[in-house]
């Protein structure tokens, strides 16, 4: 027997749904919320990008989260894999449950087409610490090379070129570019909390992690690729929005960060704004 329901009935049923969900998400909140934070961190307009244009009638403002990693090269021109860290290696990837030996074989000519299947682990950030510094050397490394080189041939054009570029990079990495780097990761968050205790400097948060393929010219190497976090921009509240400025820069140089935000990190490891300073 089938039940037809009035247009009466099916807008109070699709009200009550609406209820149930709303109270669903918000004990969600709460539950991630209660007690004291798992991290508690102070990020830049560097970590934390606005998007070009700010809507002041739309409360739909949310903030990039803007991280990267150190490549395991000491090349210091190899800074474009900042999705591939050197710490996840071979060895890494058996400790996080893939089966290598199973699952990818780097012989054969079809090897190099297999994608396993990622998986979600807990990620580790870390705000300002080694390996910020260490990208910076790399920086400064690659222009004092351009620098002798030109040195050597001042009037090679493509040479000047090439120290503009790197004093560029270095002026971008001194200023702009984000300092927060993922370092390392896990299955169990306590542990990691355990290893990365300052809850000031150190977050954690989950995402996905992939092996890939690195080819040299002499070998075959397989490398763990972090294809996203599970967190990627974060929600401004209203009353937190007239301190942030009316536009963003993505699109181009940001120049020195106007802003610094205190960002929490709950029970669940899903991220809230606590305040907005601005930068004088």
């Amino acid at each position: 027997m089938k039940i037809l329901l009035s247009s009466r009935g099916l807008f109070a049923l699709g009200f009550v749904l609406l209820i149930a969900t709303n109270a669903i998400v918000l004990s969600g909140v709460v539950a991630n919320r209660s007690g004291e934070p798992e991290s508690l961190i102070i990020l830049t307009e560097r970590e934390l990008q606005m998007p070009g244009k700010v809507n002041e009638e739309n409360s739909g403002l949310a903030l990039q989260l803007t991280w990267r990693t150190l490549p395991g090269t000491k090349d210091e021109n190899d800074h474009y894999n900042d999705r591939i860290p050197g710490w996840l290696g071979a060895d890494k990837l058996t400790e996080l449950g893939f089966a290598l030996d199973d699952k990818l074989s780097l012989t054969g000519e079809t090897s190099y087409h297999r994608r396993p299947i990622p998986m979600e682990v807990f990620i580790v950030l870390e705000y300002d610490g080694e390996p910020y510094r260490e990208a910076m050397h790399r920086a400064e490394m690659a222009l004092e090379k351009e620098q002798k080189a030109l040195a050597v041939k001042p009037g090679d054009e493509s040479l000047r070129r090439n120290v503009q570029w790197a004093e560029e990079r270095v002026q971008r990495e001194r200023t702009e570019e984000t300092r927060l780097f993922a370092i390392d990761a896990g299955l169990d968050a306590d542990r990691l909390r355990e290893k990365y205790g300052d809850r000031s400097r150190y977050i954690i948060i989950t995402g996905l992690v992939r092996p890939l393929y690195l080819s040299t010219e002499n070998r075959d190497d397989v490398a763990g690729y972090i294809s996203r976090l599970s967190v990627s921009s974060i929600h401004v509240p209203l009353n937190l929005r007239r301190t942030l400025p009316s536009r963003g820069n993505s699109a181009q140089s940001i120049g020195a960060p106007r802003y610094q935000v205190n960002l929490a990190f709950g029970k669940r490891l899903e991220p809230w704004i606590v305040s907005v300073q601005e930068i004088n």
